[in-house]
């Protein structure tokens, strides 16, 4: 037998060992373990719960805040200013006699404007206006009532607005985060357990909550100084209670 016959030989015993092998290699991988490990989710190390809670709670408002306007006109600044202090004392005892103390008063800086008037193109000035706003503090909706319904009947008096408030705001807004922060635990913690695994460490934590009952009694129209003023209407146009609301999202370790 020549060289080429002996390599011919050769090649068909080594194709048939690889064939030989390669059947006994699938029956093997059929009846036992498979051929191909796909790795766990739960060992990969950006394995995370993502969770979300909120929480809003109503609260019954023991401060009322009343914004009202005091402005003047005059051609004498000097007179203005004079007159606005007058005004200003007047304001503070019609509110001594509702019980409101000067300390729950807050006074703003005063402001004074220019009025000018254009005739042919020419401007001319014209007098003078002298403004300025206090924040009166009630503790009861019928004594902010009350205030608006005294500042109201007076004409150089503008009412922006009466917002119902809490005393204390911080600290309760302070313990609902940290109810919602826990709630938002417990949630991941039961996911994480529904699937076999357990929290690991908190990744990020972001925070978003706001003052959703900082509501505001309505403004009072000019026409209404006019008029004598409804009690239970006015007091009605102020809202009575605050409502406090936080939520937070939440990213936690998983693992098994």
């Amino acid at each position: 037998m020549n060289k080429v016959t002996l390599g011919l030989v050769f090649l068909v015993v080594l194709l048939g060992f690889l064939l030989l092998t390669t059947d006994n290699g699938c029956m093997s991988s059929k009846a036992g373990q498979p051929a191909l490990k796909v790795p766990s989710a739960f060992g990969d190390q950006n394995s995370t719960v993502t969770v979300s809670a909120s929480e809003s709670r109503k609260y019954e408002a023991n401060e009322f805040v009343t914004v009202a306007m005091l402005e003047l006109r005059g051609r004498d600044k000097e007179l203005l200013y004079k007159q606005l202090e007058v005004r200003r004392q007047a304001i503070f005892e019609q509110m001594n006699k509702l019980d409101i103390q000067n300390a729950d008063i807050e006074q703003n800086s005063v402001d004074m404007r220019k009025e000018w008037s254009y005739d042919k193109g020419t401007r001319s000035l014209t007098g003078y206006v002298v403004s300025q706003s206090f924040a009166i503090r009630s503790s009861s909706r019928p004594v902010a009532a009350a205030a608006v319904a005294v500042l109201s009947a007076e004409l150089d008096v503008e009412i922006e607005r009466t917002s119902a408030c809490l005393k204390g705001e911080d600290s309760l807004r302070k313990e609902l985060v940290l109810l919602v922060g826990k709630k938002a635990l417990d949630k991941a913690g039961s996911y994480a357990e529904s699937v076999g695994g357990s929290l690991g460490k908190v990744i990020s934590v972001s925070e978003n909550g706001g003052n959703e009952g900082f509501a505001y009694g309505r403004t009072l129209s000019s026409v209404a100084k006019f008029n004598d003023y409804n009690e239970e209407a006015m007091l009605a146009s102020i809202a009575d209670s605050v409502s406090i609301s936080a939520s937070i999202h939440l990213v936690v370790e998983l693992l098994q």
